[in-house]
């Protein structure tokens, strides 16, 4: 009877991960389409393509101070592909800072990887292009990047052609986006839950206000009848209820319950990665938050939402003491049950 009852458990495990799994790979396509637009990948070429009508008005004498190889220099001439769309000019890309981005794909560096190579975060140049380059940092972008795309066009044994730059350009983008997304999972899914809390707050008519996001830091109260009709939830930092008590965001914890006195009555940690080897991780982020927040009150409660839980870590959860409370994500958003039931623990804590 025993084996049988925790053979069913598993199979529900099991499909609550099948349907964690579908719901973010539909988010994933999504995300990624929209993340190409935003980066503007396919213009780039185009922008590179305009400014190489002009070629002629930079020398690449110094190129040697930039690290380009003179053997990549010389196939990608007799290959006939314009200098520009190969290597980086320093004095181009202080011209036109946004297209640090276009090198970085090329000499496939992420972000992450310039910042930690270069100590710089190319993010104010590819997003803000009328943010200015020094010619130092100029100088050591170009000498980077130059020296990563070298090593590419020379590790071509049948030679570099005008098409591998696009491959190169699109695989680059695709693994950048695929890091955003990674870390995307964890905010959609804070926000999923947040949305939650704030329909069931106005559905039982306890909502008073939210706490607006401005752009000083300062607290804004936000009335709700404005706010039934915008539901950008990215813009409030929490919501105050008519018994005195209110709901923040934030992160470790990543929502906070707080008493009329100001003291936390519970704490929320919500987990929506699916990746099953990162589930202990995960776990152990959540505890660490909670175990946190119970150092600083003894009272308070802790609630975990996570979408994948392996059997080692729902095994170390059921004798963890500093988690009261285990809801599956998936669930909530799927079985209107499981949702009634995570929404009567929260707001049992603010004595509602």
């Amino acid at each position: 009877m025993a084996d049988q009852k925790k053979k069913e458990e598993n199979a529900k495990s099991d499909a609550l991960l099948v349907e964690a799994h579908r719901i973010n790979y539909r988010l994933r396509s999504t995300f990624f389409l929209q993340k190409l637009r935003e980066y503007d990948t396919l213009g780039l070429p185009f922008r590179i393509a305009e400014l190489s009508k002009v070629e002629g008005a930079y020398s690449w004498d110094d190129r040697k101070n930039w690290h380009i190889d003179d053997e990549a220099f010389a196939s990608c001439q007799a290959s006939q592909i314009e200098t520009l769309h190969v290597f980086c000019h320093p004095k181009l890309i202080r011209e036109h800072p946004g297209l640090v981005a276009y090198y970085c794909h090329i000499a496939v560096l992420s972000q992450k990887s310039v910042k930690y190579l270069a100590n710089l975060d190319v993010r104010k140049w590819e997003r803000e292009p009328v943010a200015v380059l020094s010619s130092s940092d100029a100088i050591f972008l170009a000498s980077l990047f130059n020296n990563h795309i070298s090593l590419i066009v020379n590790s071509s044994v049948r030679g570099f052609e005008k098409g591998h730059l696009t491959g190169l350009l699109l695989a680059s983008t695709g693994s950048q986006i695929d890091g955003s997304w990674r870390n995307a999972i964890g905010d959609e899914a804070e926000k999923a839950v947040q949305r939650l809390l704030v329909k069931e707050a106005l559905t039982r008519g306890i909502l008073v206000a939210m706490i607006r996001r401005s752009d000083n830091g300062h607290q804004t109260l936000y009335d709700t009848d404005e706010f039934a009709s915008d539901f950008d939830i990215s813009k409030y930092k929490g919501f105050l209820l008519n018994n005195k008590t209110s709901i923040l965001f934030s992160s470790e914890p990543d929502i906070s319950l707080l008493n009329t006195d100001g003291t936390t009555a519970a704490v929320i940690e919500v987990k929506g990665g699916t990746d099953p080897a990162g589930a202990l991780e995960r776990y152990g982020a959540a505890k660490k938050s909670f175990e946190a927040a119970i150092a600083e009150n003894d009272d308070v409660v802790s609630i975990l939402i996570a979408s994948c839980i392996t059997s080692e870590v729902d095994e170390r959860i059921s004798g963890d003491e500093s988690i009261n409370h285990y809801f599956n994500l998936t669930q909530i958003l799927s079985d209107e049950d499981e949702l009634e039931r995570l929404m009567e623990c929260v707001f049992s804590h603010l004595d509602l």
